[in-house]
């Protein structure tokens, strides 16, 4: 598990406030701090937070050019008129387009759907769309979730007899493209008071003005829809998003359109569920994958249905390009990290890789677990004929779009923001890329930091109870700008330890005044040979309710976990430390390792325990004396032996690293 700096949130506020907000909500004192946490520091706003049920939404026409864009839908449904909706690709234009369509045709009008092709049209309006468009009859465009720098294709449009609306979310500049409206609450002369929408959730407010129903009429019908491009796009879940959101999850887990009943039919899910984790991490990469894999409108159409068997046909087309999608996945992420083994890191920032063949559709994907495992910024390329096509991922401290407009000469164009980008290159360039990527990310004199886990509050076994569980559920539902709250069991000891699904995971019982808490770890097998029983550690996680065959089980679903009283002699390495892991290393040869799985191979082999920081100080010396050379990036470590003469012996007592690493940790014991 990549190692992460610890934050306390719960020292910044009050503990008077929150056991008065604890009494004033019927909450628990953990909920409390979590919402003062979350900068709730006024009771109305806190009030407000917690009523998700209410109906307080904002009248669609505070957007700007609202009143024209309904004005010219209302004489489409008069006239009659066929109508495209022309969407993106991802999950948000997925469900916009779906939604806009739908209500279209239930206006009587001739609504078709255009999503461009990922591969052959690339991302937003295209003018060979547009001519398509034209020549099928419509005369009337309306964009969704994408089109706010269409400029080109919306004077095309025009000069073809074709009127476009374009509703969008995405940032824009002072100049717009010449439509007959511009719907996009982030325009900088729209007073619409919540910045936030995803784009269906603009769509939505495009359908609210127009329809005769009520806000709330619409949202009983379409809040599944909404709700799931809404969370998909990973917008802020504040506001009118909290809404939208908790009333979408509900209609997905009772009542959901056919397409996607038939979608979580798929899933096979053992228990009635009601979170946002289901829809981000199981409903939304099945639509996803249809973009990615093969063509988005197969997702479109699925939402449309309502004939179930044909919903059914749907669901397993995008199950199976789901499958295909996690497969690609696995094997450009192997080839990337193969790469990176045989990569001199030592003063690399930024990761470049490259390599023919790679989906382009995926490697955004997979450009993000890289720059997640080794807490570096990660560029993958798909090398093509002509021009390559590009997915960045950043992390905190270097601006990626920054550092492509360092590089704006040798690409065809880029886009994004500071944390992801992508862009199109020549093959030859590539090099040349990488190497001002590096000197720009040197020339910021950005420090590598650790990803944190951001600790709601200190907890004690009494406070894990199904009672307290099911009572955090008022603040949900989660996802960004209002995470899973996360709590730190602090000095539990373990009893037992073991993987789970073939080593993938590891499970933790740990003893706490005498009660036993369950702890799972996904995705950190390597854990199990890390941790011993016996070990005192601090676990910080999100609390969980698992049922299973019947059985309520108290988890904590790891985040992170750290030994919680280390002795001088767990960090400090000893004469005999330096001569076993040197000859552990000399055994295996260069390595590249989890430094976790390193921990517990060490600990296997050497019959005792080794951690990491000791492993990590012991190399720090080592590299001073010129007997390797190592790297840590993110949760790996890599190590270089150098050949040495043959019988030169080292003092390790002569190292200035080992004196200062001495200092180091006998001032802090």
């Amino acid at each position: 598990m990549l190692e992460k700096e610890w934050v306390f949130l719960e020292e910044n506020i009050s503990q008077a406030q929150a056991e008065a907000y604890a009494e004033l909500f019927n909450i628990p004192v953990i909920v409390a701090k979590v919402l003062l946490n979350r900068g709730f520091t006024d009771a109305a706003d806190a009030k407000k937070f917690l009523d998700k049920n209410s109906d307080s939404f904002y009248s669609p026409n505070l957007l700007r050019d609202m009143d024209k864009a309904v004005s010219r839908i209302k004489e489409a449904i008069d006239k009659k008129e066929n109508v495209a909706v022309y969407g993106d690709y991802d999950v948000d234009g997925i469900t916009s387009t779906a939604l806009l369509v739908s209500f279209l045709r239930g206006q009587g009008v001739n609504a078709q759907a255009y999503i461009p092709d990922r591969q052959n049209e690339g991302y937003g309006i295209n003018k060979a769309a547009v001519k398509k468009i034209s020549d099928g009859g419509a005369t009337l465009l309306i964009s969704v979730d994408t089109g706010i720098t269409a400029f080109e294709e919306t004077k095309y449009a025009k000069e073809l007899g074709c009127d476009v609306i374009i509703t969008d979310h995405h940032e824009c500049k002072q100049e717009l493209p010449e439509a007959i409206a511009v719907i996009n609450p982030k325009r900088t002369d729209c007073d619409y008071p919540f910045k936030d929408l995803a784009g269906v959730g603009v769509a939505f407010k495009l359908v609210c003005a127009a329809s005769e129903k009520s806000e709330r009429e619409l949202l009983d019908e379409y809040a599944d829809i909404v709700a799931l491009g809404t969370i998909a796009d990973v917008v802020s879940l504040k506001d009118e998003n909290r809404i939208i959101a908790a009333r979408g999850i509900e209609k997905l887990s009772t009542n959901p359109n056919t397409g996607l009943a038939a979608v979580i039919s798929t899933l096979g899910l053992r228990q009635k569920w009601n979170n946002c984790a289901v829809v981000s991490y199981s409903i939304a990469p099945r639509l996803n994958a249809a973009g990615r894999m093969s063509n988005a409108m197969i997702a479109v159409d699925l939402l449309l249905t309502k004939d179930p068997l044909e919903a059914q046909e749907l669901a397993i087309r995008l199950d199976t390009d789901n499958k295909n999608r996690q497969n690609e996945e696995k094997i450009i992420f192997d080839e990337a990290v193969e790469m990176i083994n045989n990569i001199d890191l030592s003063d690399k920032k930024v990761l470049v890789l490259a390599k023919r063949g790679w989906h382009h559709g995926i490697i955004g994907v997979v450009a993000s677990r890289i720059c997640e495992k080794y807490n570096k910024t990660c560029i993958l390329i798909s090398i093509e004929d002509e021009w390559c096509k590009s997915s960045g991922r950043s992390v905190e401290g270097l601006n990626l779009f920054d550092a492509l407009g360092h590089c704006a000469d040798i690409l065809e164009k880029f886009g994004g923001h500071a944390y992801a980008a992508g862009f199109s290159i020549k093959e030859e360039y590539i090099p040349e890329l990488d190497k001002r990527l590096n000197e720009f990310a040197a020339s910021c004199n950005c420090e590598e930091k650790l990803p944190q886990i951001l600790i709601d509050s200190k907890i004690t076994v009494e406070d894990i109870t199904a009672a307290n569980i099911r009572k955090t559920e008022v603040l949900a539902p989660y996802g960004a700008g209002n995470k899973v709250p996360v709590f730190a069991l602090m000095g539990a000891r373990i009893v037992d330890v073991k993987t789970l699904s073939d080593g993938k995971h590891c499970r933790l019982l740990v003893e706490s005044d005498k009660r036993l808490v369950e702890a799972i770890a996904f995705g950190a097998g390597s854990m199990a040979s890390e941790y011993c029983v016996g070990d005192s550690v601090d676990i910080a996680g999100e609390l969980n309710i698992n049922l299973y065959n019947g059985q309520v089980r108290l988890q904590i679903i790891v985040s992170g976990i750290r030994i919680a009283h280390k002795e001088i002699e767990d960090v400090l390495p000893d004469r005999n430390d330096f001569v076993e892991i040197y000859r552990y290393i000399r055994q295996r040869g260069n390595i590249s390792e989890e430094l976790a799985s390193l921990s517990g191979q060490l600990t296997d082999a050497l019959g005792r325990r080794i951690m990491r920081d000791k492993i990590i100080n012991v190399l720090r010396v080592f590299k001073d004396l010129d007997i390797l050379s190592f790297n840590k990036l993110g949760d790996v470590v890599q190590i270089t032996l150098f050949e040495t003469e043959k019988g030169k012996k080292v003092s390790i007592d002569k190292s200035e690293e080992y004196q200062r690493i001495k200092k180091e940790i006998e001032a802090m014991y």
